[in-house]
């Protein structure tokens, strides 16, 4: 009898745990300050580092993938007390911050719609290539939802020709007409491309096609006396000491000094299939196609002739400087 009241009594006060246990609420959990989601919407999982059962409750949107917004702390609270998780302020928040993940669209693909889309409404602009844009943080910062097509769609668009300042509102992706769209400002303006050097170089260098390399310009600082072109550089030797990277006057190269002055060289004469050759010395400094004054050594007139190569002088068979070759020509 006795044993049998005891049972009973055990009976009773594990169902009395057991419902009050049922009863109860959650642990407490503790509130994130911030916190960054993946997906469209935020849980009390997401804000909470113990959300129990109530972790999968929805309690708002998130914002666009890459941006971030504020959830006040009160709507939090309120959510969380309805769903039994057992949290209080201590540490007195009164906001947390969301932020939602994304992929960064291309700044090139962002930086070719603009550019697109700038050349569409203006007559005067005919090769989008030809326009470089810069945007005002230095990145346009669009992002799109992990999965979701890396494109965009210029929405929008205002454009000042004087000075190239544009804003404008795009949709990414692009097809999605649910997107919010993003709003970016920057510049966008003519450009050129220019042959520059690679390396530093100084008077008595030649530049070979290795030395040189490519650099886009605004157009508005390529004036006609900028070497605008490959032949313009190749094969030219700086009058003065010239740095990488930087744009070149036509003033600053000249040919390469092929003949010095005090310098042998053969003189050579020309005719038909005779060609005749003397041993000279160089009056003057000559570069490629100078004229320059030279020295017979045999009979020690001075005649002149062009530069064909270096330490070489040719003399066109019409010359009267042929008769100050002298004897000892050689047949070739």
């Amino acid at each position: 009898m006795i044993r049998a009241l005891l049972a009973s009594c055990r009976i009773v006060a594990l169902g009395l745990v057991f419902a009050a246990s049922a009863a109860a609420p959650l642990a407490a959990a503790e509130l994130h300050p911030a916190v960054t989601v993946s997906q469209d919407v935020v849980t009390l999982g997401d804000l909470f580092d113990d959300a129990g059962r109530a972790a999968n409750v929805v309690i708002a949107q998130a914002p666009a993938p890459g941006l971030a917004g504020q959830l006040s702390v009160s709507r939090i609270s309120l959510a969380a007390r309805r769903s039994g998780i057992d949290w209080h302020n201590h540490a007195g928040l009164t906001h947390v911050v969301i932020a939602r993940a994304g992929v960064q669209v291309p700044e090139t693909d962002i930086a070719a719609a603009i550019a697109d889309a700038v050349t569409a409404r203006s007559p005067s602009l005919s090769d989008p290539s030809s326009l470089q844009v810069d945007f005002a943080q230095g990145l346009a910062g669009i992002q799109v939802a992990d999965g979701a097509p890396l494109t965009v769609k210029v929405e929008q668009l205002a454009w000042n020709n004087r000075n190239g300042t544009f804003a404008a509102a795009l949709r990414a992706p692009a097809d999605d007409a649910l997107a919010p769209l993003r709003r970016v400002s920057g510049r966008a303006y003519p450009v050129r491309d220019v042959p520059v050097l690679s390396r530093d170089m100084t008077p008595g260098d030649v530049v070979k096609a290795r030395d040189i390399q490519w650099v886009k310009l605004p157009a508005s600082r390529v004036a006609g006396n900028i070497i605008g072109s490959e032949t313009q550089l190749r094969g030219m030797s700086p009058r003065r000491p010239v740095r990488a990277g930087e744009p070149l006057r036509l003033s600053d190269m000249e040919p390469p000094v092929l003949v010095s002055k005090g310098a042998q060289v053969d003189v050579i004469y020309k005719t038909g299939a005779l060609t005749l050759t003397a041993r000279g010395r160089a009056l003057e400094d000559g570069a490629i196609g100078d004229v320059v004054r030279i020295m017979n050594i045999r009979s020690n007139r001075t005649i002149e002739g062009t530069v064909s190569a270096p330490n070489t002088i040719s003399i066109d068979a019409a010359s009267p400087a042929q008769a100050s070759l002298g004897a000892g020509p050689r047949n070739g």
